[in-house]
């Protein structure tokens, strides 16, 4: 009895294993896709906002894998206007509003604790991603403290 049982279960399983259509897609068509550009690169920033002493602002850092000094990493990181002056943002939300007019979108968000046990303290940051065709995109629409520099 046990051998007729195991031997229906394995059929079953066979037949349900064999039950899967494998559906293809020839290059040409994915092309087609609207908003597809298969020359363009997913490139990622991820963001990160220091609080200002007696100010409910924040200054934000974009760090999208530029070289940095360990020192200055977040000052030269700041996103600046043109006159080199720090954009002061009301939030993370108010900095990400800012960046999206520039083709930047949400991916996820993380918060790195520090402080003691009892301390909800902690750095907020979120990743951000573009597609762009060309690497001189990525900082298209805006510039941090280093690169209002020259460096």
């Amino acid at each position: 009895m046990r051998k007729i049982i195991l031997l229906f279960v394995l059929m079953m399983g066979l037949g349900v294993a064999h039950a899967q259509d494998v559906v293809e897609v020839a290059p040409a068509q994915i092309t087609e896709v609207e908003g597809f550009n298969p020359a363009s690169k997913r490139v990622y920033a991820e963001l990160s906002a220091s609080s200002r002493p007696f100010s409910t602002k924040v200054n934000v850092a974009i760090d999208f894998g530029q070289s940095t000094s360990w020192l200055g990493a977040m000052s030269e990181s700041m996103i600046v206007d043109e006159s080199g002056k720090e954009i002061k943002f009301n939030s993370m939300i108010d900095a990400m509003n800012y960046l999206g007019q520039f083709g930047w979108k949400f991916a996820q968000a993380y918060v790195v604790p520090y402080g003691d046990d009892g301390d909800i303290s902690g750095t907020v940051y979120w990743i951000l991603y573009k597609d762009v065709d060309d690497y001189s995109q990525i900082t298209e629409g805006f510039m941090t403290k280093r690169q209002q520099r020259g460096h």
